[in-house]
């Protein structure tokens, strides 16, 4: 019987459940407001990258993580009740709203970023650029499959 599948999977399965650990306890050790998982992050960094103004509704952010509407409500109310969003009505629809960075978030989030970006950097330290390329290539044609599904 052919498992090589199963070494690949069990290896990437593995080395996103550690890199998400890894992550989340140098975003809990870090002073100030408190950034409590990899999705809440991953939201901010969206919301840091959006344009123009920052702001997104609620259905952008779900197409842009890829979570589900409860998941992305939780996420928003923990943030919003920590002081890093700000949740206002649509200027075009008032049915609608749109969430942004606040002024204080989008500063402490900007001064965590590169920390981040350190430690992910630290993580892929172990591959050189020709190396970074081919699993980057690889995952993208996995991630297409995966999302085609959906």
């Amino acid at each position: 019987m052919d498992v090589s599948s199963s070494e690949v999977v069990a290896r990437l399965l593995r080395a996103a459940r550690l890199a998400e650990e890894l992550f989340e306890d140098r975003l809990r050790r870090q002073p100030g407001r408190t950034i409590t998982n990899v999705g809440d992050f991953d939201l901010l960094q969206t919301l840091r990258r959006a344009a123009p103004g920052n702001a997104l509704t609620p259905g952008q952010l779900m197409r842009h993580l890829v979570v589900s509407s409860a998941g992305l409500s939780g996420r928003l109310n923990r943030l919003e009740r920590d002081g890093w969003i700000v949740r206002t009505a649509s200027p075009d629809d008032r049915r609608r709203s749109l969430v942004s960075l606040t002024v204080q978030g989008r500063e402490e989030f900007d001064r965590r970023l590169e920390g981040h970006l350190a430690v992910e950097r630290e993580l892929l330290s172990v591959l050189d650029a020709r190396e970074r390329e081919i699993v980057v290539g690889a995952l993208r044609k996995l991630l297409l499959l995966l999302e085609a599904s959906e």
